[in-house]
This record gives C-alpha cells, sequence and structure tokens, in this order.
C-alpha cells in the first residue's frame, strides 16, 4: 500500500507543475533548468506466449518541474518471432509545450555629427508560447542474447511523426540602443528603449511537419540472483533519416522492481543530448513509471 502512495504522489506533484512566465524585463528570457522529471503509468497483457499488448500514459516536466513539457497516451503490439527476436509496431498521440522564443536582431546604426556612434536600431521578434498536437508510429526489430546473468539487446526502431498545424501570434518591436561618449557600450537596461506602444503582430503557422526518425538502442541489463530488482544500462542514438544526422544521443541508467506478478515500478536517470541538433537543449531527466500485467 507504501508503494501506491509513492507512485501516486509524485504523479500528482508532476500534475501540479505549471509553465513558468513571469518577466522582469521585455528583453531578457528566462533562465531554464535543465532538469526534468518523466513519469508513466502502463496496462500489458499477454494474449498468447508470443503475443501481446500493451497501453501507456506518459506526463513530462520540465525546468525543475515548473513546466509541464508533454502529455501523450500511446498502443503497442509485440510479437515474438523465437527465443531471441522479437517485433513490435505502436501508435503514439501527444500533446507538446513550446515556450515562448524571442530574438533581437540588429538592422543598422545612427552616428552624429563627430562620426561617433549615437544609437543602434534592433527589431525584437517575441513567439508566443504555444501546445502543439504530434501523432506519431513506429516498428521495432529486437534482438537480445544472455551471457550468464547478462543480457544484452539491440533495438533498431523506425518512427515517423506528423506534428499538425497550428497557427500562433508574433509580435515585433523597435528596439534603440544607445550609446554614452567617453563610456563605450554601457549594458543597462536605461540605456536600452523598446517601444511598446504601437507593437506589430502577426499570425504564424507552425506545424504541418513531417519527420522520419532511426533509433538505435543498444542496452545491458543484469539479473540479480534472488532479488527483483533488475538494473540496466543504455545507450539510444536518434538519427534523422530525412538528412541523415544525429538529432540527439540518451545514455540511461536504471532499473525494474517487481513488487509482485502483477505490479512494478521502474526509476531510471537519463542524459540527453541535442549536440549537433536544434531541436532543444540537452538535459538530465528523473524518470519513474508503474505498470500493471493483466
Amino acid at each position: 500500500m507504501g508503494t501506491k502512495r509513492f507512485i501516486v504522489g509524485v504523479l500528482l506533484a508532476s500534475a501540479l507543475a505549471m509553465p513558468s512566465m513571469a518577466q522582469d524585463n521585455i528583453l531578457e528570457s528566462d533562465d531554464i533548468s535543465g532538469f526534468g522529471v518523466w513519469t508513466s503509468i502502463g496496462a500489458e497483457k499477454k494474449i498468447s506466449k508470443k503475443w501481446g499488448v500493451e497501453m501507456e500514459g506518459e506526463f513530462r516536466t520540465a525546468d525543475a518541474l515548473n513546466e509541464v513539457s508533454r502529455y501523450s497516451i500511446g498502443v503497442s503490439t509485440d510479437y515474438k518471432i523465437n527465443s531471441w527476436l522479437k517485433v513490435d509496431a505502436g501508435y503514439v498521440f501527444m500533446r507538446d509545450f513550446s515556450r515562448e522564443d524571442k530574438s533581437l536582431k540588429w538592422e543598422e546604426d545612427e552616428y552624429n555629427e563627430d562620426g561617433a556612434l549615437d544609437y543602434s536600431k534592433y527589431e525584437l521578434d517575441i513567439e508566443e508560447a504555444y501546445w502543439k498536437t504530434r501523432h506519431r508510429v513506429n516498428v521495432s526489430l529486437t534482438g537480445s542474447v544472455k551471457f550468464n546473468r547478462f543480457k544484452i539487446s539491440l533495438r533498431e526502431r523506425v518512427q515517423y511523426t506528423y506534428q499538425m498545424k497550428t497557427t500562433i501570434n508574433q509580435t515585433e518591436y523597435d528596439v534603440t540602443k544607445y550609446s554614452e561618449e567617453g563610456w563605450g557600450w554601457l549594458y543597462g537596461d536605461n540605456l536600452w528603449q523598446v517601444d511598446t506602444e504601437s507593437p506589430k503582430v502577426k499570425e504564424d503557422e507552425k506545424g504541418g511537419k513531417h519527420s522520419f526518425v532511426l533509433r538505435s538502442r543498444l542496452q545491458v541489463e543484469y539479473d540479480i540472483k534472488g532479488v527483483p530488482f533488475e538494473p540496466y544500462a543504455s545507450v539510444e542514438m536518434h538519427n534523422d533519416l530525412n538528412g541523415f544526422g544525429i538529432k540527439k544521443m540518451r545514455y540511461t541508467i536504471g532499473g525494474d522492481y517487481k513488487i509482485n506478478k502483477k505490479h512494478s515500478i521502474g526509476l531510471y536517470y537519463r542524459y540527453q543530448d541535442f549536440t549537433g541538433s536544434d531541436e532543444g537543449e540537452s538535459t538530465h531527466i528523473l524518470g519513474v513509471g508503474y505498470k500493471f500485467k493483466f
């Protein structure tokens, strides 16, 4: 009973996390933490010795629990071809949060009669935060071998994602940055002037995007004799099939604990590296999940 209360408590705490939008200066962006928590609840049913189905709901937070970044629900099925090879396929419905985005673009410099820089003109573009809907399907092939109490598996997953269209507002402000003679550039807020009286607001369409990704995951598990806890470590590469470039890398360590034949919980730490991609920022993730077997 204590374990169930712990799981429910973690999920409720995550659900209360809301996006933090407060700012003191329109020119400044929020300081975002690179830590998030991912929680999931799943149910699994064995149709036969070789065939099974599963449903899973997931809830993700970012910015140290200050922001809800995603919630999703998915269904999948798997078939065991033989003792070391299985195939599976699935569908996931997702709602993802995109933060407010700011960009400051230089336009021109103005000089005084003495030829010294007087001020510079900029354009500040602010794209509002929004939620996007994505549909994802995937097909995987997993091969595994055992060495004593170790199990090594390689999963190759082809993943297709479609992001639906949505319309958002983008606001443009005229910005002037002044210089003081003899002091050079001073970066105090008093030297920046933002024209908030006459902003330009326009609509921008996001979405209508397709992506194909090959996800390659190598995982090592260890079966501890007489202990219902199985630790594991994995590394996963996301390769963009549209441009054949690495989108991100995932490094994970964790373990699954079997409470009994029907109930189990999992806990893991994951480092997600977006080096070489503009999809996001590298993050540290704490994950917890609960699974029920029928």
